[in-house]
């Protein structure tokens, strides 16, 4: 029996290190993030001030849808640079407020890389409307993550991923995630999302309608964003 404790207190020692390096890595990242984004803005600047330019001068017809596409790239790096950056500071996991919708527009253009055409996910939210919700946003960018990877293995093309947040006024009040896909894909990964869900405190309603599946994830409003 002592060789045993001795193995099992070894195997724990390896991974607290373990833990503790992947900890230190992600504390590395989220110290990166700000001056790396910094960095990409002064690089965008540049690039959009060029591309201003050459559309003043540019021929109509071609060279001018040409510049256009290249601004469309640029906003859509930027957009997915961003939604990455974000990601990176939020290393550790914890419980906060925030409201869905926010977290939702955040995490879009990381999303939107996972499908095969960006026409596959539809995303519905405003952040300055919704009311804050209290859980850990950091497994909710994991859920989300996990689902639109899933989502873009398994949908058929033509297939949407649709994704809202709104205002359930109760009572009680809350707050509701509403994914919705073909009725006919199996995506497990929706399985995480309603474990999270259900670990704050909500509640979860699932069916199918019109042919397509359907989650309702509801979210009790955080007590601080309640009137008094």
């Amino acid at each position: 029996m002592p060789g045993a404790r001795t193995v099992m207190g070894e195997g724990g020692d390896d991974e607290a290190d373990a833990a503790r390096r992947r900890a230190a890595r992600l504390a590395t990242m989220a110290g990166l993030a700000r001056p790396v984004q910094h960095e990409i803005n002064n690089l965008l600047t540049v690039i959009f001030a060029n591309l201003e330019m050459l559309k003043r001068t540019a021929a109509e017809g071609g060279p001018q849808r040409q510049l256009d596409r290249v601004a469309e790239a640029a906003r859509r790096f930027e957009a997915s640079s961003r939604g990455f950056l974000s990601l990176s500071r939020r290393p550790v996991p914890g419980l906060s407020a925030f409201t869905l919708g926010e977290a939702l527009v955040a995490v879009r253009p990381l999303l939107v890389v996972l499908m095969p055409a960006p026409g596959m996910l539809a995303v519905e939210a405003n952040p300055a409307e919704g009311w804050a919700v209290r859980m850990d946003r950091a497994l909710l960018d994991e859920a989300l993550i996990a689902l639109a990877r899933e989502a873009g293995e398994a949908l058929p093309r033509g297939g949407v991923l649709s994704l809202s947040a709104s205002n359930r006024p109760g009572p009680p009040e809350a707050v509701e995630l509403a994914v919705r896909w073909p009725a006919d894909v199996a995506l497990p990964a929706t399985g995480t999302l309603r474990g999270i869900v259900q670990d704050a405190g909500g509640s979860v309603e699932e069916g199918a309608e019109d042919g397509a599946a359907f989650l309702r994830l509801a979210l009790p409003r955080s007590a601080a964003d309640a009137p008094e």
